[in-house]
């Protein structure tokens, strides 16, 4: 009995998260459109109905380890060094081994004033296919506003690591968030598609670090 209170509770948490993100991102989605294909990376687009708001999809296919991903991944100060327009990055609060809260300060392009986000993420593991997916979700108010920056209000999306038995993994980074203020169109439909091919062509050269290489996360299960 306890077990079936649990599970619905969870239920109506995530019904409840929906319906929130649902308002503040207006309409359902159309399909993804390819926008560039390049070095590896694609890159998908889509737009919500009744939104200037575009949500992303990078997917490229990358010879390493689950690990290592994920390592990289928990890696929080060393975003800057791969996340594209990324600058700054640190752990807010860590829940547990698999639920954080981080704040990540992002470099606009001039004109428009730099962005700063906190983020809750969440890492789950598919027992069977053993595919890792780290959920993202907005949590603006969970840090004190920073000066000079404007704080995004509302984002969602995900990180999935697909483990195939030929030693590959596909990597999908998806995203669709609120930049909040005024940016002009054109600079916003530039940055959802850097964004993506920047950051995934980045993470091909950085999970080869030794530090991410010979990392070891015992939660982590590889594909046999």
């Amino acid at each position: 009995m306890a077990s079936m209170k649990q599970s619905l509770r969870i239920l109506l948490a995530v019904w409840f998260s929906l319906l929130i993100l649902g308002n503040i991102f207006g309409d359902a989605p159309g399909e993804f459109v390819l926008n560039s294909e390049k070095n590896g990376v694609k890159v998908f687009t889509r737009k919500l109905e009744g939104s200037s708001i575009k949500e992303f999809k990078g997917v490229t296919t990358i010879k390493t380890s689950l690990t290592s991903l994920v390592a990289l991944l928990d890696d929080t100060e060393a975003y800057p060094q791969w996340m594209h327009r990324v600058r700054g990055a640190k752990i807010v609060a860590k829940v547990n081994s698999h639920e954080r809260i981080s704040w990540t300060f992002v470099q606009a392009p001039w004109p428009v004033s730099d962005r700063d986000t906190v983020t809750q993420s969440r890492l789950v593991q598919d027992s069977k296919t053993k595919t890792v997916t780290i959920y993202l979700k907005g949590v603006p108010d969970q840090y004190p506003r920073q000066s000079g920056k404007v704080r995004v209000p509302a984002l969602r999306g995900y990180w999935q690591f697909i483990p195939h038995k030929s030693g590959f993994i596909t990597v999908i980074y998806q995203l669709l968030s609120d930049p909040g203020g005024s940016i002009p169109d054109a600079i916003a439909n530039a940055t959802v598609t850097d964004i993506p091919y920047h950051t995934l062509l980045n993470m091909h050269r950085l999970v080869k670090l030794d530090k991410y290489k010979g990392a070891k996360i015992p939660e982590i299960k590889e594909l046999q």
